[in-house]
C-alpha cells in the first residue's frame, strides 16, 4: 500500500483554507499536496500565506495540468457547485479518485453522469458529507440500528443561524444550487434518508426571502460582521418529507437569525426519544466537568420507563439533564466541523484500498433527488411526488 497519497487541489477558496487545508496539514503522514489551481488570484495569495511550509506545492493556472500529472493520485474538487460535475468528470477520465465537496451537483441527472464515469474509469468519488464521518453520526447509527428502542417514527431538524457571507452561494441557484436547500438542508436530507428505513415518497415545502432579494443588495448579519448580499436563493425553509414506510421528517432552516447558531435534532423512536444538539452550545443545569467548548455536540436519550403517571414537567433538552446524556464530544481537534479531519482519513482509505466511501455518489443521488423535489415544491406550491 502506498504510504502517501499525492493530491491536487481544484479550488482553494475559504472552505478549503478554513476546513480542508488544516485537515490535510494534520495528515502529512497520509497526504502530500502536489499542486493547486484556482481562477481567483486572491484565493491563491491567501492560500500561500498559510501553506508556506509546503515548499514543494506548485500553483498552476490550468486545471488540466493537475489532471494530466502522473504524480497525482487523487483530486479534490472544492470549487463552487456550478463546475463540480465538469472537473469531477475530467479527473475521473484521467484515472484520479475524487474528493468532491457537497453538493455533488444541483440536478440528479448530473450525479448519474458522475456515477457512470466512476464505473467506466474504475475510480471512486467521495462526497464531502462531513457529518457521515463524525462520532456523532456513529453514535446515532449505534442507537437506531440496534432496534433496541424500536423503529423510527418521525424526525425533526431545526437550524437557525446568521447568513453565510459568500455571495456566490445566493446567486444563480439554477447552476450553484440554492443556499438553503443544497448547501445546508442537504446535510439533514442525507441523515434523514439514512435513518428513515425506506425511500422518500413525497415532500411539501415552503421557502422564500425575508432579507435578501435578486435585484438589490441588502445589509444582513453574518457571523463576523454585516455583509451586503443579493440573489435568488431562499434564506429560509420549512419542508416535510414523507417516506414510503410512513416515517415523516421535517426540516426548518433559517439564515435570518441574528443570534448564534442553533442546530437541534429530535428523533422519535417507538420506545424512546433522541434529542441531539449538533455544534450547539448547551449549558448544563447542574454541576459538571464539561466545559461545552470547541464544537460541542451531544446526544440525549429519553427511554420509555413504562411508569405511570407520565411526568408532566420533566427536564428534557432545555436545560439538559446529564442523566440522559449518552454522547458528548467537543471536537477540539477538528478544524471546523465534527468529521472534518475524519473524512480525509476515510478518503485516504478510498484511494489506497480503492474502496467505496461511506458518502458515495449513490448516497448523494438520493439526497439530490429529494433536494430537487423540495425546490419544486416551493416553486410550484404543491406536494411533489418523489420519483427515483
Amino acid at each position: 500500500m502506498k504510504k502517501k497519497v499525492n493530491i491536487g487541489i481544484i479550488g482553494c477558496g475559504s472552505v478549503f483554507r478554513s476546513m480542508h487545508l488544516p485537515s490535510l496539514i494534520n495528515l502529512t503522514d497520509k497526504f502530500n499536496i502536489v499542486s493547486i489551481f484556482d481562477t481567483d488570484k486572491n484565493a491563491i495569495k491567501l492560500t500561500k500565506k498559510i501553506i508556506n511550509n509546503y515548499s514543494r506545492v506548485k500553483y498552476t493556472d490550468s486545471a488540466e495540468v493537475i489532471f494530466r500529472d502522473p504524480e497525482i493520485d487523487a483530486v479534490a474538487v472544492l470549487t463552487g457547485t456550478s463546475v463540480h460535475v465538469k472537473y469531477t468528470l475530467q479527473a475521473l477520465k484521467h484515472g484520479k479518485h475524487v474528493f468532491l465537496e457537497k453538493p455533488a451537483a444541483v440536478l440528479p441527472k448530473d450525479v448519474k453522469r458522475i456515477i457512470a464515469a466512476e464505473k467506466k474509469y474504475r475510480r471512486f468519488v467521495q462526497v464531502g458529507m462531513v457529518l457521515r464521518y463524525s462520532s456523532f453520526y456513529e453514535e446515532l447509527c449505534r442507537i437506531i440500528d440496534s432496534q433496541k428502542y424500536g423503529r423510527v417514527l418521525w424526525m425533526n431538524w431545526l437550524e437557525t443561524r446568521p447568513f453565510d457571507p459568500m455571495l456566490w452561494r445566493y446567486n444563480n441557484s439554477a447552476e450553484n444550487g440554492d443556499a438553503i436547500i443544497h448547501d445546508k438542508a442537504v446535510h439533514q436530507i442525507n441523515l434523514f434518508n439514512r435513518f428513515a428505513g425506506a425511500k422518500p415518497a413525497e415532500t411539501a415545502a415552503f421557502g422564500g426571502q425575508y432579507l435578501i432579494n435578486p435585484k438589490t443588495y441588502s445589509k444582513v448579519r453574518a457571523f463576523r460582521n454585516e455583509v451586503m448580499l443579493k440573489g435568488d436563493s431562499n434564506d429560509n425553509l420549512m419542508a416535510i418529507i414523507k417516506y414510503k414506510n410512513g416515517v415523516k421528517a421535517s426540516i426548518t432552516v433559517s439564515y435570518v437569525s441574528p443570534h448564534a447558531r442553533e442546530s437541534r435534532w429530535i428523533i422519535q423512536l417507538e420506545k424512546a426519544k433522541i434529542i441531539a444538539h449538533f455544534e450547539t452550545f448547551v449549558s448544563s443545569n447542574r454541576a459538571t466537568k464539561r466545559k461545552w467548548e470547541g464544537n460541542p455536540s451531544s446526544i440525549y436519550l429519553f427511554a420509555d420507563n413504562k411508569k405511570y403517571p407520565v411526568v408532566w414537567k420533566y427536564p428534557m433538552s432545555y436545560p439538559p439533564n446529564e442523566n440522559n446524556l449518552v454522547f458528548y464530544d467537543e471536537y477540539k481537534d477538528e478544524p471546523m466541523h465534527p468529521g472534518s479531519g475524519a473524512q480525509w482519513k476515510a478518503f485516504y482509505g478510498t484511494v489506497t484500498k480503492s474502496s467505496k466511501p461511506e458518502s458515495s455518489t449513490k448516497v448523494a443521488l438520493d439526497d439530490i433527488i429529494v433536494a430537487k423535489a423540495i425546490d419544486e415544491a416551493i416553486k410550484k406550491k404543491k406536494v411533489i411526488r418523489i420519483n427515483h
